[in-house]
């Protein structure tokens, strides 16, 4: 079988929240929440490691990261009219059009040198390198890389500076394929991080499209079944409800068939950019690491030794075990607990401890996966990552 948990020592673990979706810089907000804000409000909502996923550009934030570094130096090439332009770039140079843009735009150039972004960081806290990359030429998918140094597109996010117009693109540009090798190439840690799909439902993508990246490498390693941007925008009318999902912002019936064909798929539970002055901060994941420290967190990720959440208040799992009989589940309150196999709900159990007894056949367990999810009544909802019995051919995993 595939157990993510396998190889995991529940009783001395250190519980980390993350999460691979979250901005730290909104350049929509009018007038914008300052990214060390953003950083204070989601370490006030208990999140300590910080893959930071911005766009605009698709670039990571260090502890020394100016937004300068960004208009006076891009450390990465771009291209205009398809004509490749090489790094490093000086926006001041390339925009010779100031009297096409509108005053309050003119007015900013020349851009100047900007502070430090995050000085001081607080010890409690963990950067990753990570990018949220968009505009890919043969999909419409949004991907996170935690781990990754990649970067792409630039820092014109409305075409207020009129790069776009210019013929530089604002996002990655090429195919999903070239994008996704690049991320990988620029992984930090050989066996940490990788390639999460961002809002696979919000994205419009077709379950195929889901299988071909998975397919791709290893490194990339699942779906967000949770996203707050998209819930919070669903509620407040600015999104359509999305299809075959009936609750706002969840892709968890996608990820139950992507599950149901053999494919191992992690799922993660996200804020996005939903981590603003407002609002309840939905959605992380909680890291279950031997240490605090960044390798660990991003270790973590890979090998699938995390839970996804919707707010890490107070309920948890302490125990996730599995053999050819059985699955068991323990958490550190009475709770609800439903374990969903090959796509329907197969058991429900309330209590600090659950077990589903596995169908057999011929002496083996006769299933293609096996995920939990569990509930309190203050709306925490845990979703333990799947277990994979059957493989893509159909056969039992050894």
């Amino acid at each position: 079988m595939n157990n993510p948990y396998q190889s995991l020592d529940w009783q001395h673990v250190i519980r980390v929240a993350s999460t691979p979706h979250m901005h730290l810089a909104a350049p929509w907000e009018n007038p914008p929440l300052s990214p060390r804000r953003r950083l204070e409000n989601a370490r006030r909502h208990g999140l300590r490691h910080f893959p930071i996923s911005n766009y605009y550009p698709s670039a990571p934030c260090t502890p020394s990261t100016r937004l300068s570094d960004f208009r006076l130096r891009q450390a990465w090439s771009t291209t205009r009219n398809g004509v490749p332009v090489p790094a490093p770039i000086n926006w001041n140079e390339l925009i010779t059009w100031q009297d096409e843009l509108e005053e309050e735009y003119r007015q900013q150039l020349p851009f100047q040198e900007t502070d430090v972004l995050f000085p001081d960081l607080p010890a409690d806290i963990l950067l990753s390198k990570n990018a949220e990359h968009h505009s890919f030429t043969n999909s419409p998918c949004h991907i996170t890389c935690p781990g990754s140094a990649f970067c792409s597109g630039n820092f014109d996010a409305r075409n207020r500076f009129r790069l776009r117009d210019h013929g530089y693109p604002t996002g990655y540009a090429g195919p999903w394929q070239e994008g996704f090798r690049e991320m990988i190439e620029h992984l930090e840690y050989p066996d940490g991080g990788g390639i999460v799909i961002a809002h696979p439902t919000w994205s419009h993508l077709t379950d195929a499209a889901v299988l071909e990246m998975l397919d791709f490498s290893p490194c990339v390693l699942g779906i967000e079944i949770y996203n707050d941007g998209v819930a919070r925008g669903i509620r407040e009318g600015r999104y359509p409800l999305e299809e075959g999902e009936p609750v706002p912002g969840y892709s968890t019936h996608m990820w139950d068939r992507i599950l149901s064909t053999g494919r191992q798929c992690l799922g993660f539970a996200v804020p996005d950019h939903n981590i603003g002055e407002q609002g309840d901060w939905l959605g992380r994941v909680v890291l279950l690491v031997p240490e605090f420290t960044e390798q660990a967190c991003l270790r973590a990720y890979r090998q699938g030794h995390f839970y996804a959440c919707l707010k890490d208040s107070g309920l948890a799992i302490t125990e996730f075990a599995v053999d050819s009989h059985g699955v068991s589940v323990a958490a550190n309150a009475v709770a609800r607990f439903k374990f969903i196999v090959d796509g329907a709900v197969a058991a429900t159990a309330v209590g600090r401890s659950a077990t589903y007894d596995l169908p057999q056949k011929n002496g083996t367990p006769d299933l293609t996966y096996v995920r939990v999810e569990v509930e309190d009544d203050s709306g925490e909802r845990l979703f333990a990552q799947p277990v994979i019995f059957r493989g893509p051919d159909g056969g039992l995993l050894p």
